[in-house]
């Protein structure tokens, strides 16, 4: 229940934050990677402050739905990892993913908070990023960085993506 006004929360936020130009500060970065099954794996570099929830929806243009929700009862800090399957790692699993996750989908994972007082930049990924993925290695959003591609994403090491997580923070 807590999620939902969450959800809500970050909803009316995002409206109010594209008409007044007012957004939720960054505390990090958020990336996706894979185990050895192949199964996604969120991944957090909490920089500053705390994120205590995570949302995973669609981002298909206009028609975006939340399809997966996480919390922890101890606010993240730091470098944290869960399984978008299982939780664990201090995540919960509020609201699972489908079993399988849609071809033709984009999927948009993010770190926040339950006051919508902080966030991790997001991270997009499709069926087919998830495959080319490897465990240790992490999708994020770089922005204009030699070897990003054409959308601002990198896929790196784990070890640089904890790295250049905070550069900007």
């Amino acid at each position: 229940m807590r999620i939902r006004y969450a959800a809500a929360a970050c909803a009316a936020l995002a409206v109010l934050a594209s008409s007044t130009g007012c957004t939720v500060p960054g505390a990090g970065s958020t990336g996706i990677t894979v185990t050895e099954e192949g199964q996604p794996v969120g991944v957090l570099m909490v920089c500053h402050h705390h994120i205590d929830s995570a949302v995973l929806y669609t981002g298909d243009g206009d028609e975006s739905e939340g399809v997966g929700n996480w919390s922890r009862a101890e606010p993240a800090t730091g470098f944290v990892t869960w399984s978008l399957r299982t939780g664990g790692g201090g995540w919960s699993v509020d609201r699972q993913p489908p079993a399988t996750l849609e071809r033709q989908r984009t999927y948009v994972l993010y770190g926040a908070t339950e006051d919508s007082s902080w966030s991790t930049t997001d991270v997009s990924f499709t069926l087919a990023h998830l495959a080319a993925l490897t465990p240790g290695r992490v999708r994020y959003f770089a922005g204009e960085v030699p070897g990003a591609d054409d959308d601002g994403y990198l896929t790196a090491s784990i070890e640089d993506f904890r790295a250049d997580a905070c550069e900007d923070d």
